[in-house]
């Protein structure tokens, strides 16, 4: 059931319009100066976002973005209204990761693809995979962020990613206030979603230093049939010192979830039911139906990061040394509809998987157990009934008496990783020119442990209740990677140009251990990227606030480590991936009107795919290895992207932006291949829309501020052989928010503020897994409310 009425909260919201802005921002000093996280964060009357003044498109979230988000929403929606990029959640709170699905031109960061980077304040994130890695919702609360830095296609050289072949996002934590402040926030809204915030600034705690720290619970149900349930829980401080010739920043946060998880659906499905994605909230006892038991579902993760820098002044000079921390603890669950058999007790015999008390370590299946005797014995099937069909999980195959059984599945992650950064810049004045010159080193140590064990479902009769000891543990494996990156760049700028030209470099060694009984292969894999090209140019023109740029850049994306599961022979012809990026723009800033157009083109063509060997030359068909993977295809992409705002008074703000990518497959030059991959050269990306468009407008006044924002998003594929299309949809989100100070003088520091997404309640498809879609959430309406002491 809905906590807020949606109608009464439509009433309020008749007279409310919502907004987004894109500003075309140009900062003071050389073009491609390197800038600190926090140097971005902008002022929040700025009316729209791009980041600094560089050789590449670079887009940021702005404050009165960041003003109109619900307090319950994950950082990364977020990132929804900028051009170029498409973020698709299960619900409208982010709280399934799962489900969330992050696109930018033809690349995509999901459950199971990485394709984009992510930093934390510039600080690596360690991977974004669902198995084993962590997105920024991992790391901070939404209340806690100060911007988002986006490059669409080229990243600054000096950003830190193995994962960035189609661009890098920079989530950016908010500074310390300087003033002493406490503020609390109480959120609620439908599918009894609920969240209490509450934020400490220490203001001046000793000669220039300032510090925060903060905790929030939040709650949330799914928005399906509410039998799903979701926590957060999150901590989290920073502080930032000036020390006059050296500035220290630091920054640690612990998060702890436990998600319940959505499933994505054919188009058939949707069809059929936009409101129902195959999971249910019924226990009814019977395995086959109850594998889609939706609490059974789960992600369960730890996340604790923590960072320290210095930056260091010596005039010309600027050092800047990082070091960091991360330490992860996961588990994924699901409800497999019977006992995996794995020790040999004998014919008629009870099985040891179902009497439990002990517990088998690696090896391999010898089959399964769907129904048992009561004395815990294989259940044989009745007369009529077919052992190869689905027959085997149908309780009317079965004698009388005959028990169900079932399992549920765990897999556990652990992840642990330690990095160091320097980075040098040195801006030296030629006379009539200004030369700068940065480099920079990143290096990073990660271990990390796969281990998946299956439990007996006590009472499948009953519930999902589980023994706590396992009956098999399936697999556990160890990984590890050393990382070390360099770079260097060289930008001139002599009076309206700025020329660049840099080079990065990555250095990797990978291994993977399997520690169980049947499964001990250990694979190494050392490999180096070519150094990879980065040149630009920007001319500030003769026309007032006008910019030109271009450029070219070379991304990187470093070999899986799931691939190593594969072994030497499958993936010993494998290098990593990179893609050619090609930028060509202008930015105008105007005391009123902000406008930027970009025309990217992108060229990725070493794919790395996994390939049947018969459809390969050159195999040893004696190592008995049934496929290998291959650098083989790819994506070309090219398009436009554009924004426009307009402050109409000093408080009314319009603004829109519009993106055209057009990006297809690239075939492996044999249809074979191209059929075993599941692809068709020529088709459209999946979940990437060509034509995309933002409108929207702001208003803030002393008292009031409200919005509207209209996000269209084109036809898509589901699938990568583009045999099923998600239709278009028109999303349209719009708030309103009040300060209470003219109610009463103890309320003079306190605001109210209602958010609906999805105002129209459209019915679309969400995020594509490659196959199927995630169902869009319905029309949510939320409220916040904030007491500053």
């Amino acid at each position: 059931m809905r906590t807020l009425q949606t109608g009464a909260a439509l009433a309020v919201l008749a007279v409310a319009i919502m907004g987004s802005s894109v500003n075309v921002h140009a900062a003071e000093g050389p073009a491609d100066a390197p800038a600190d996280a926090a140097d971005e964060a902008i002022a929040a009357d700025s009316i729209v976002v791009t980041g600094t003044a560089t050789t590449y498109s670079n887009t940021q979230v702005t404050a009165p973005m960041l003003s109109r988000q619900s307090a319950l929403t994950s950082v990364n929606d977020v990132l929804n209204e900028l051009p170029g990029v498409l973020v698709t959640e299960g619900d409208s709170f982010g709280s399934a990761d799962w489900a969330t699905s992050i696109t930018i031109r033809g690349f995509t960061s999901n459950g199971g693809t990485q394709q984009i980077g992510s930093t934390i304040d510039d600080i690596p994130n360690g991977g974004s995979s669902y198995g084993g890695g962590s997105r920024a919702n991992r790391y901070l609360d939404v209340l806690n962020l100060g911007t988002i830095q986006v490059s669409q296609g080229t990243s600054d050289i000096a950003s830190r990613s193995n994962e960035a072949l189609g661009g890098t996002l920079n989530y950016v934590t908010s500074d310390p206030e300087q003033e002493q402040r406490l503020r609390f926030t109480v959120a609620g809204g439908d599918f009894s979603a609920k969240k209490f915030y509450v934020r400490y600034d220490t203001g001046e705690i000793a000669p220039g230093t300032y510090a925060w720290i903060s905790g929030s619970s939040s709650r949330v149900h799914d928005w399906i049939d509410g039998s799903g349930h979701t926590r957060r829980d999150h901590v989290a401080g920073k502080f930032i010192s000036d020390l006059g010739n050296v500035d220290l920043t630091g920054y640690v946060s612990y998060d702890d979830a436990d998600e319940s998880e959505y499933a994505s659906v054919s188009k058939a499905g949707f069809l059929n039911n936009p409101n129902q994605d195959g999971l249910v909230g019924n226990w009814t006892g019977i395995p086959v139906l109850d594998q889609n038991y939706r609490s059974g579902s789960r992600a369960l993760r730890k996340n604790l990061l923590g960072y320290l820098k210095a930056k260091i002044d010596l005039g010309e000079v600027k050092l800047a040394l990082s070091g960091y921390g991360h330490k992860m603890r996961g588990r994924g669950d699901w409800l497999p509809p019977y006992l995996v058999d794995v020790t040999n007790d004998g014919a008629g015999e009870p099985n040891s998987e179902y009497l439990g008390g002990s517990t088998v370590y690696g090896g391999s299946a010898l089959g399964k157990i769907y129904y048992v005797t009561p004395t815990g014995a294989t259940a044989p099937l009745l007369s009529g009934c077919d052992s190869t069909t689905s027959d085997v999980y149908q309780p009317a195959c079965y004698a009388s008496g005959s028990i169900p059984v079932m399992s549920y599945r765990h897999t556990h992650y652990r992840n642990r990783r330690v990095g160091f950064m320097a980075d040098v810049n040195w801006t030296h004045d030629l006379g009539g020119a200004t030369n700068l010159l940065r480099a920079g080193i990143w290096y990073e140590n990660g271990k990390s442990k796969s281990i998946r064990d299956w439990h007996k479902i006590s009472n499948a009769l009953v519930g999902y209740a589980y023994d706590g000891q396992p009956y098999y543990v399936q697999y556990a494996t160890d990984y590890g990677v050393d990382e070390f990156t360099y770079y260097a760049e060289d930008a001139l700028t002599f009076g309206p140009v700025t020329a660049r030209v840099g080079v990065k470099q990555y250095f990797l060694t990978q291994d993977r251990q399997g520690l169980l009984t049947g499964n001990t292969t250990y694979t190494k894999l050392t490999y180096h990227s070519d150094p990879l090209l980065s040149v630009g140019l920007s001319y500030t023109t003769p026309i007032d606030g006008l910019e030109v740029f271009g450029g070219f850049s070379q991304n990187f994306a470093a070999v899986g480590k799931g691939l190593l599961d594969a072994g030497k022979d499958a993936i010993k012809a494998v290098k990593p991936e990179t893609a050619d990026n090609i930028e060509v723009g202008a930015r105008y800033t105007g005391s009123n009107l902000q406008a930027s157009f970009t025309f990217f083109d992108i060229s990725f063509d070493n794919r790395i795919a996994n390939i049947a060997s018969n459809l390969v030359t050159g195999i040893d068909y004696l190592s008995e290895t049934d496929s290998v993977y291959l650098n083989v295809g790819g994506v070309h992409s090219y398009g436009v992207e554009a924004a426009l705002s307009y402050r109409v008074t000093p408080q009314l703000t319009l603004s829109g932006s519009y993106t055209y990518n057009r990006a297809k497959y690239r075939g492996t030059g044999d249809t074979n291949q191209d059929a075993d991959i599941g692809i068709v050269p020529g088709k459209q990306v999946f979940n990437t829309p060509k034509n995309m468009y933002v409108l929207s407008a702001d208003w803030k006044g002393d008292i009031i501020k409200a919005g509207i924002a209209t996000k269209f998003v084109g036809d898509r594929f589901i699938d990568t052989k583009g045999s099923a299309v998600a239709d278009s949809f028109v999303l349209t989100n719009a708030y309103v928010g009040a300060s209470l100070r003219g109610i009463s003088d103890l309320l003079k520091n306190a605001d109210l503020t209602v958010t609906v997404t999805n105002l129209t309640d459209e019915r679309y498809m969400a995020g594509a897994d490659g196959g199927s879609a995630f169902l869009g959430s319905p029309r949510t309406v939320t409220a916040a409310l904030t007491f500053d002491f």
